[in-house]
């Protein structure tokens, strides 16, 4: 009988690590589409504009197939908004629109992130005092 528990107990306890694993590389994606916004925004030229908007797309891709087999919750509709904004600033109709747009990303990027720090609890730890 402690067999079959120990069993089980070991079972939950990879489940959750498994599940901390993916919103972890889920948080990871997520800073390196905020760099690519970054670097879309920091672009001196037109193609280096829209190469670094790529960039950040693509790990918003990556992402949104992230969060269809992890159990982090809550981040869906927030990714597919940015991911609106990641296609407009890749493919700008010009120069402003794509700056604009870069800087839509950037910002929901930092609000993203900002939102699984908060997220985030730690375990033990008194904050009152």
């Amino acid at each position: 009988m402690k067999k079959i528990y120990l069993l089980f107990f070991s079972l939950f306890v990879f489940s959750m690590a498994q599940a901390k694993d993916d919103c972890e590389l889920i948080y990871s994606t997520a800073s390196y589409a905020l760099n690519h916004a970054k670097s879309a925004l920091k672009a001196n030229n037109y193609e280096h504009q829209k190469y670094y908007s790529g960039k950040a797309l693509e790990s918003y891709e990556k992402l949104s197939k992230l969060l269809e087999e992890s159990q982090c919750e809550g981040l869906s509709e927030k990714v597919q908004d940015i991911i609106a904004d990641a296609i407009k600033a890749a493919d700008p109709a010009d120069w402003d629109r794509g700056r604009y747009y870069s800087k839509k990303v950037f910002t929901a990027t930092q609000d993203l992130i900002s939102y699984m720090d908060g997220r985030t609890e730690v375990v033990g730890v008194d904050t009152t005092d």
